[in-house]
């Protein structure tokens, strides 16, 4: 290889290794699956929130997990804090849970500091 070819490799590598911003998407993992979830405020009180979970027939104890990750992830990022009040939390009994074919729902009050 002639040194022009060697350094046009060089800066085309270099080029590529600064693609990006260096930061991997994490992805949960609950009970050995993956959940689309999330949790937001409902209505005009911030401190409520309802989570959702897609999918919950994969593992209704994964699916519970992502809800209570993204519920703590919700109080932590508005209040500073992961206590919260569970209206219909993970402690509920599974026949008293908000489940149908493709959605599990949580729901609660982030507790202020």
């Amino acid at each position: 290889m002639r040194a022009g070819t060697i350094l046009l490799l060089i800066a085309a590598m270099a080029a590529l290794a600064g693609c990006g911003n260096g930061q991997r998407r994490q992805v949960q993992t609950f009970d050995g699956q993956t959940f689309r979830a999330n949790a937001k405020s409902a209505g005009d009180d911030r401190q409520y929130f309802v989570a959702s979970v897609r999918d919950p027939g994969k593992s209704i104890d994964g699916a519970i997990q992502a809800a209570e990750y993204q519920a703590v992830k919700h109080c932590i990022h508005l209040y500073g804090t992961s206590d919260i009040d569970w209206e219909v939390g993970p402690d509920t009994p599974k026949d008293q849970l908000s489940i149908t074919s493709d959605s599990l729902t949580l729901s609660g009050r982030c507790k202020d500091l």
